[in-house]
């Protein structure tokens, strides 16, 4: 039985497919090959893929809209590979649910360390959540519920709040939940951009978004959760 990660490359140059297979290949992957949106979907419906290394601009179905399908359907981590340099490019395919993203020209060595990462990161299982109420998380499943009830997040919103429960009474930055969130260094839109995706969250988990029960806003930090109890009557971690 071939026990070596899966991974699917998808990009239409033939070159390209050819560099990223060799050098995966080379540190141990099994790889699977496509050329276009609709060889990707039908190879993702077909075989058992680890990872998948994805090409944003494709024939046919384009990276973004694969991306936003196997998010529907699965839990396959997804690398972005693009050429463009806009951060909203970005952005869209982290908003979608991918894993993180490789601008092109990028060395074979980073493209491994980046899959090795994912894979590594994607594979374990987190510990439970320090959450204590109507609030829950499955990370297996990836389903969050509140009072029993899923509430339908969206992949970077999930993200968001794992990140922000996983490090529960400590308030959190923006740099760093640019970071570790949305694997992007800071820039001159970073601030609001984290802002608008907290009031997102805010308006699926929270009663009252004025008084917020499970995130606090540190002005001028960034942000905190805190639960069901207030910080000030939360013992010390």
């Amino acid at each position: 039985m071939n026990d070596k990660p899966v991974v699917l490359v998808v990009d239409d140059e033939p070159q390209m497919v050819g560099v990223v297979s060799y050098a995966l290949q080379v540190a141990g992957f099994e790889i699977l090959t496509a050329y276009d949106g609709y060889q990707a979907l039908r190879a993702i419906r077909e075989r058992q893929i680890d990872i998948v290394v994805l090409d944003v601009m494709l024939p046919g179905p384009d990276g973004f809209e694969i991306c936003r399908q196997i998010r529907r359907d699965s839990l396959i981590p997804v690398l972005l590979l693009t050429a463009r340099s806009d951060q909203a490019d970005v952005i869209t395919g982290l908003e979608l649910g991918a894993d993180d993203y490789l601008s092109k020209p990028f060395s074979t060595r980073e493209l491994v360390l980046r899959v090795q990462t994912i894979l590594r990161r994607t594979r374990q299982t987190p510990p439970a959540p320090p959450l204590r109420g109507p609030l829950n998380i499955d990370f297996l499943s990836h389903v969050v519920t509140l009072n029993g009830q899923p509430v339908d997040l969206s992949p970077l919103e999930y993200r968001l709040l794992v990140y922000l429960v996983k490090n529960a009474r400590r308030v959190v930055d923006v740099p760093e939940l640019l970071k570790e969130v949305w694997n992007l260094e800071i820039w001159e839109g970073g601030v609001e951009m984290v802002k608008v995706e907290i009031y997102r969250l805010r308006q699926k988990i929270e009663l009252d978004t004025k008084t917020p029960r499970f995130i606090r806003t540190v002005r001028g930090v960034g942000y905190q959760f805190i639960g069901d109890t207030p910080p000030e009557q939360t013992a010390p971690s």
